[in-house]
């Protein structure tokens, strides 16, 4: 008789001290302190001269966050802005590549392989936000200058983006998951404006 009652009490204390644990867990608030941070003004650049860059800008003018494009962007500049106090808080890197842009603008893809690293390496000593993107489907996955591009851009980065298309084949899930980088993915292009915004700190 003795046992039971002493088994009941026992479990009637079990009880009490799981509803004060829930009841503790409900008060803390939920903070993610590894969500990845997008701080904004933000430069957008193209590795490959594709029209990424162009349409990453124009979704983020229609979401209201500051960006600003530029397909040649070098280290240098980066620096110079960031020395007259008008730097970048997030540089953007669009990958997948147009043979036709590079001609037009008259580089190759050893141009590019140069000019993005140096930028990456600028942006890492100005502590910025590295992201890549790859935001223009599988059309921009199909030979073996778009893959230089995202193997030269994606592992380097802190956050990488892309559309479900992109990631059709989960690639890009994979990447993520050996980098250990976050990965947003995003249905559509139009998408990618109201999500950043998740990731931007109010001031």
């Amino acid at each position: 008789m003795r046992t039971r009652r002493f088994l009941l009490r026992l479990i009637l204390a079990l009880m009490m001290l799981t509803m004060v644990a829930i009841c503790v867990a409900d008060e803390v608030p939920d903070t993610d302190e590894t969500k990845p941070i997008v701080g904004v003004p933000i430069v957008v650049t193209t590795y490959g001269q594709s029209p990424g860059a162009l349409m990453f800008r124009l979704v983020c003018t229609r979401a209201q966050i500051p960006c600003d494009q530029d397909d040649l962007l070098t280290a240098e500049v980066l620096k110079q802005k960031f020395e007259a106090g008008e730097g970048y808080r997030t540089l953007v890197i669009t990958t997948g590549t147009s043979l036709k842009g590079m001609g037009a603008a008259g580089i190759d893809m050893a141009f590019e392989s140069q000019r993005i690293a140096a930028l990456i390496a600028e942006a890492r000593r100005q502590e910025m936000t590295v992201i890549g993107a790859h935001i223009e489907g599988m059309a921009r996955r199909v030979d073996a200058t778009d893959a230089r591009s995202i193997d030269e851009v994606m592992p380097k980065s802190n956050i990488m983006l892309v559309i479900e298309d992109s990631n059709s084949d989960g690639f890009f899930t994979a990447l993520s998951e050996k980098t250990g980088i976050p990965l947003i993915v995003v249905k559509q292009s139009l998408e990618i404006g109201p999500t950043l915004k998740q990731y931007i700190p109010e001031e």
